[in-house]
């Protein structure tokens, strides 16, 4: 069970719609609200409906807005009321309806939908039971992923083929790994999956398409399940949501992940019962699993130079740092700068070093005349921090149209504490760009020079919105 009660006169409405056949939903036999951990309920669309933004159930007027609407508490927030360049809108744009043509063993075909991720510019993550499903006598014929579908009112959202056939699925732990064509990635971005384990009661938050609808964000009420989130391999939470939510990632509000939601049984009226996902730790100890994510498609490979003999006896060169040098502290070190663009938009938009941390969109914007050739940031760890891949994410992400009208860069240099000395190439689009080092390092600091840019369409100035250490 999957969706809060919203008051007994309700309930019975709908368990009597279900029963009568006005409300078009597969519950497995029993009413909407029984009590009970369950696969989501799956809303049966007309076969006709396929490859439609807005899916009607068979006999009824309307969209399946009447089903959130007569919810009295609200949980479920259209990201469409969210400003375009809002944190929460931003961060769900790798998130799209996962729309399914299906026919059963009568050879009556339907369409139902899921929710999916992409976590590579050409994988998608969602339920087993979504794809290839669970139902030995109703198969997927064809699967498509609808990105940027806000409004019931939208004339068109873009659509991408997804193969049927996972390219790795796991039937106990529900997940599977869709393979999606013309890389939508480049385009909306993606997720990396890294582990966050959450505490009992902590707030979290899900951005999915519940009964096939507009992108919708819950955070009302959605905590981490009390007295304890995880049993074995499963995480149990208290975050509405409805069938074609399955597939949802479920995130606490650093934005990072801590677990794939695929199951319902939450009711209002109960304090102890909860819904349930696939905890991200139990997910990453699946071979297949793990073996396409450490290996993205569009990982690089680079060739250092030979490092240079260290300044100090410990191995590490002193901080290149001078006077003007502009800093913002982080966790245990600081991120420091030799220019920063001053705030825009009457302080709304700031440029500042701290933003390389996040994964929003905002950006690091230098501050030289001209494309900022030679400008750089500086990571100062505070201490030796081992790692062997860095990520990026060029340019101004917060929309297409502020990639494309600032300047992205385009060739780094990359300098260690330990001396040693590289180039690497970005590619110019606005999702995550990963490089592999040929060996563990430990550093200090890293500096990042910029040697070449993509020039913007309008401005000068050269962004880059993400960087991390892995």
């Amino acid at each position: 069970m999957q969706v809060t009660i919203w008051g007994d006169m309700l309930a019975y409405r709908i368990c009597k719609m279900v029963r009568t056949g006005l409300l078009n939903v597969v519950v497995g036999g029993v009413c909407l609200f029984a009590a009970g951990l369950a696969f989501a309920a799956e809303y049966k669309f007309p076969e006709r409906s396929f490859g439609q933004l807005l899916l009607v159930p068979n006999q009824t007027t309307g969209g399946n807005d009447a089903l959130i609407t007569a919810q009295k508490g609200g949980a479920f927030e259209p990201i469409s009321e969210f400003n375009a360049d809002d944190r929460y809108r931003q961060f769900g744009a790798p998130i799209a309806r996962l729309d399914m043509l299906l026919e059963d063993g009568s050879g009556e075909r339907y369409v139902s939908t899921c929710t999916a991720n992409l976590i590579a510019v050409d994988i998608l993550l969602t339920n087993y039971h979504c794809i290839p499903g669970m139902k030995k006598d109703v198969k997927v014929i064809r699967s498509i992923a609808v990105f940027d579908y806000l409004r019931e009112d939208q004339d068109d959202a873009p659509k991408y083929e997804v193969d049927v056939t996972p390219i790795a699925a796991n039937y106990d732990k529900d997940f599977a790994l869709l393979r999606v064509q013309d890389n939508p990635g480049d385009r909306f971005g993606y997720f990396e999956l890294k582990p966050h384990k959450a505490k009992a009661n902590q707030s979290l938050f899900i951005i999915h398409h519940p009964a096939g609808m507009p992108k919708r964000l819950t955070r009302f009420r959605c905590k981490a399940y009390a007295p304890e989130p995880y049993a074995q391999v499963y995480f149990r939470h208290r975050c509405d949501t409805l069938g074609g939510s399955s597939g949802s990632l479920i995130f606490n509000l650093n934005f990072e992940v801590v677990a794939l939601h695929n199951q319902g049984g939450l009711t209002q009226d109960s304090q102890s019962s909860f819904n349930r996902g696939i905890s991200v730790f139990s997910l990453m100890e699946h071979e297949d699993f793990s073996a396409l994510l450490s290996k993205p498609a569009d990982t690089v490979t680079v060739q250092p130079e030979p490092p240079k003999p260290a300044a100090q006896t410990s191995g590490h060169n002193p901080l290149p740092l001078n006077g003007a040098a502009e800093c913002d502290n982080v966790a245990t070190g600081r991120i420091c700068a030799s220019s920063m663009l001053a705030p825009q938009g009457s302080g709304k938009y700031n440029y500042r070093m701290r933003n390389l941390m996040r994964r929003d969109g905002a950006a690091w914007v230098e501050n030289k005349q001209g494309y900022g050739i030679g400008e750089w940031v500086l990571f100062d760890f505070g201490s030796e921090k081992p790692f062997s891949s860095m990520t990026f994410n060029t340019g101004y992400t917060r929309t297409e149209k502020t990639f494309r009208t600032n300047s992205r860069v385009a060739k780094l240099q990359i300098e260690l504490s330990t001396g040693v000395k590289f180039k690497i190439s970005l590619r110019d689009r606005m999702s995550a760009q990963s490089f592999e080092l040929p060996t563990q390092v430990s550093a200090t600091w890293v500096k990042l020079t910029i040697d070449q840019v993509y020039e913007g369409s309008k401005y000068s100035d050269t962004a880059l919105s993400y960087v991390g250490f892995q």
